[in-house]
């Protein structure tokens, strides 16, 4: 008996989830399908349902976080074979057809975002990983414009005379950064709630201040004044004009310019000469190396570990919505995960 394919569609903006059939999907060159075990959901996939934002082609299947077993390798694909565990990026995003979707039984992805996972490791706590990991290095590596051009992450890092902030960095993207960094060798000051300061300084932040304080603007200036190495600007893991890019905006103008970094890569902001705007998107092929190289032996030695803790919802396509309309509502230092 053939196995089927079902997804999880999205038909038009403002609609919900509709569990449906979807074509079994084929691997072509460089490429794997994936019999996906955990999906991890993103904010970025509560703005699609609500506004359609990005889409090109109805109906759609959302989300990119994906971890599970190989189903079928493609020509030229020769790191992975049949039943590997594994952790991927599949990118909807960008190539559009609905095989690159999460929210699927089967989904396809390209050979240069997967990653084998380690023993040790489960399905739902490295579903956490893909897209956070991704947009910290680019964060962090990316040419002008996109990124602060900065050495990635290594097995055995050496300080790099360094210094970063990085806002709200109990969010999934922040703890990622902090650890990046820190297997970069670069330095880190982050912002977070009280309550998440432990979690956010075992991920590699050499201090931690609290973003609600009235004072948070002045106590990361007077933080990047003090640090040591070269301070080198801004990541926003949160990027909301009405607090955050606007508090990132002053540290920077306070500490005489730098790079803002935005994971909002759409904003358009007005800024002084001596602060660059770099537009973060977690789609970029110098991930690459990184994805091959770095993250399975970063898992195994525990360089690398699958923040913030994932907090399964459910299990089955059907608790998707669900997933979606939670993360919606906000949720702190964790990453929501449907098990299928």
């Amino acid at each position: 008996m053939s196995l089927t394919n079902q997804a999880a569609w999205l038909d038009e903006a403002g609609k919900p989830l509709r569990i449906g059939p979807a074509d079994f999907p084929t691997a072509g060159e460089g490429e794997l399908v994936i019999r996906n075990k955990a999906l991890a959901v993103n904010p970025f996939s509560c703005r699609i349902q609500k506004t359609g934002f990005f889409v090109t082609d109805w109906p759609c299947i959302l989300d990119y976080d994906i971890s599970g077993e190989v189903y079928e390798v493609g020509t030229g694909v020769n790191r992975f074979k049949k039943g590997d565990r594994v952790v991927a990026q599949v990118t909807n995003l960008v190539d559009g057809a609905p095989k690159y979707g999460a929210f699927q039984q089967f989904s396809v992805a390209k050979e240069r975002r997967v990653a084998k996972i380690p023993d040790h490791t489960s399905f739902v706590q490295a579903s956490v990983l893909p897209t956070c990991f991704s947009t910290a290095l680019v964060a962090l590596c990316a040419e002008a414009g996109k990124g602060f051009g900065l050495p990635g992450p290594s097995l055995s890092p050496k300080p790099l005379d360094k210094t970063i902030v990085v806002w709200g960095a109990s969010s999934s993207v922040g703890l990622e950064t902090l650890q990046v960094a820190r297997a970069a060798g670069i330095n880190t000051i982050a912002t977070a709630s009280p309550r998440n300061f432990e979690l956010v300084k075992g991920a590699g932040a050499s201090q931690v201040l609290d973003y609600h304080a009235p004072s948070v603007v002045d106590d990361l200036v007077r933080a990047v004044r003090n640090a040591e190495g070269h301070f080198v600007g801004v990541i926003d893991c949160i990027s909301d004009e009405e607090q955050s890019l606007r508090c990132c905006i002053s540290v920077l103008k306070n500490v005489g310019g730098g790079k803002l970094g935005s994971v909002k890569p759409e904003k358009e902001l007005e800024l002084p000469d001596n602060i660059e705007l770099c537009r973060i998107f977690g789609f970029n092929d110098l991930t690459a190396p990184y994805w091959k190289d770095y993250l399975t032996p970063a898992l195994e030695n525990g360089t690398l570990k699958c923040l913030p803790e994932p907090r399964v919802v459910g299990e089955g396509l059907e608790w998707l919505q669900e997933a979606l309309n939670t993360l919606d509502k906000g949720v702190s230092a964790t990453k929501l995960v449907v098990t299928l």
